[in-house]
């Protein structure tokens, strides 16, 4: 019984540590403006949703990566919590220096995002920011 816990929590481990892989690999990518990196980490029915823009699908998202320019995404107290062995959640903290449409975006924030796996691959299906308060 014990050897099967451990088993286990390596499992949930090694599949925590893929889902924190795709966080920043995503990030990496859209900092890049790199789209084919993007459109292989999203599902097709992927939401973003922000305080200063939103999209309802992989394509808007793509469409409009050129109105972001951040100089710097910082991902800390990142988390990972497993809804099933398909479906995780995953949350951090960001520091993001940059612009959306030439407007400074809010930092920091808390992110939220759920990533499902398909094909054997982690696919980022949400991305929720919410401004931290300051205090």
């Amino acid at each position: 019984m014990a050897k099967q816990k451990q088993s286990m929590q390596k499992k949930t481990l090694s599949a925590a540590d893929e889902v924190e892989r795709s966080v920043r690999s995503i990030q990496a990518a859209f900092d890049n403006g790199d789209r084919e990196t993007l459109r292989g980490l999203m599902t097709e029915d992927h939401v973003s949703i922000m305080t200063y823009a939103h999209s309802s699908n992989a394509g808007e998202l793509l469409k409009s990566l050129s109105d972001y320019n951040f100089s710097e995404y910082k991902i800390s107290q990142q988390r990972v919590k497993f809804l099933t062995q398909e479906v995780a959640l995953a949350s951090h903290h960001a520091t993001i220096k940059g612009t959306y449409n030439g407007k400074e975006v809010p930092s920091p924030v808390h992110v939220t995002t759920v990533w499902l796996k398909r094909r054997g691959e982690w696919l980022q299906a949400l991305y929720q920011e919410t401004p931290v308060p300051k205090q």
